[in-house]
């Protein structure tokens, strides 16, 4: 009885350590320079305008990188696109969010 609690809190431990809303937060305190707002945005799990990709990694999570929709710039290591499972995320010659779009 005992090692099925103690399995159970475990697992509840761990999963509770894996969600989006924990990654997000965990991420958000990593980084002091983002603005208030942008944190804001990214802890509801959203996008903006001019974000970067470390914030939309931090919103969304990683994207699908061997998705045709996730592409880099010719000769730059900033992406273009970013194909995640029912949107894409557009990227300027910077790397800051344009826009993004139902796939």
């Amino acid at each position: 009885m005992k090692k099925t609690i103690l399995f159970t809190i475990a697992i509840v431990i761990f999963l509770g350590c894996e969600s989006p809303a924990v990654r997000r937060s965990q991420i958000v305190e990593q980084h002091p320079e983002w603005q208030a707002g942008t944190k804001k945005i990214i802890n509801a799990g959203f996008l903006s305008v001019g974000m970067s990709a470390d914030q939309v990694k931090a919103a969304w999570g990683r994207p699908c990188w061997s998705c045709t929709g996730t592409v880099k710039h010719k000769g730059l290591d900033t992406p273009r696109t970013w194909e995640y499972q029912t949107q894409i995320v557009f990227f300027d010659k910077d790397g800051k969010v344009t826009h993004w779009t139902k796939k």
